[in-house]
């Protein structure tokens, strides 16, 4: 699926907004000392990276940084936007009603494939007791309703019958 360059404008920006507010509240839970899933798809990567680099017998990659961490956390809460803009027009709802669809098929996805596939469990579970796995399900929701929302104040109108309404549609034709 392919995202206009108008769209993909607007769906920066809401990415932006959402990630601000998703990293800020995983920060905080942090500072609560509620453990939440650290970085599962980017272990998950690692590892994948480190077995291909020791077949081809060229070791391993070192441990991620601190800023690496947050640039990889900024870079998929960017590309999680872009991937929104992309289904957006064929979600039914409201933005909080294709927030929360989105949501739910992203966190299963990390939920049921990622995190297990690091050794976590489903959500986490190995690792993370029930207020963390409630915790970063908050703050990942919080990020899809926050770029729902930001991207359908800030992105072009779709010239859709959805768009500019049924009674216009027939004389937009």
């Amino acid at each position: 699926m392919r995202v206009p360059l108008r769209m993909a404008g607007a769906a920066l920006a809401a990415g932006v907004a959402a990630d601000a507010l998703n990293t800020a509240m995983l920060w905080g839970f942090d500072a609560l000392g509620v453990p939440t899933a650290h970085g599962g798809l980017l272990r998950l990567l690692k590892s994948s990276a480190d077995v291909a680099l020791a077949t081809a017998r060229m070791g391993a990659l070192p441990a991620p940084t601190p800023a690496f961490q947050i640039g990889f956390h900024a870079a998929v809460g960017l590309a999680m936007a872009l991937g929104y803009a992309a289904v957006e027009p064929r979600l039914p709802g409201p933005p909080w009603c294709k927030a929360l669809a989105t949501a739910l098929a992203v966190w299963l996805v990390n939920a049921a494939l990622v995190l297990p596939a690091t050794g976590e469990g489903f959500a986490g579970s190995r690792h993370l007791g029930s207020l963390g796995i409630a915790a970063f399900a908050l703050a990942h929701t919080a990020f899809f309703l926050v770029l729902a929302e930001a991207y359908a104040r800030v992105r072009p109108v779709h010239h859709s019958q959805e768009a500019i309404g049924p009674h216009r549609a027939q004389t937009a034709r």
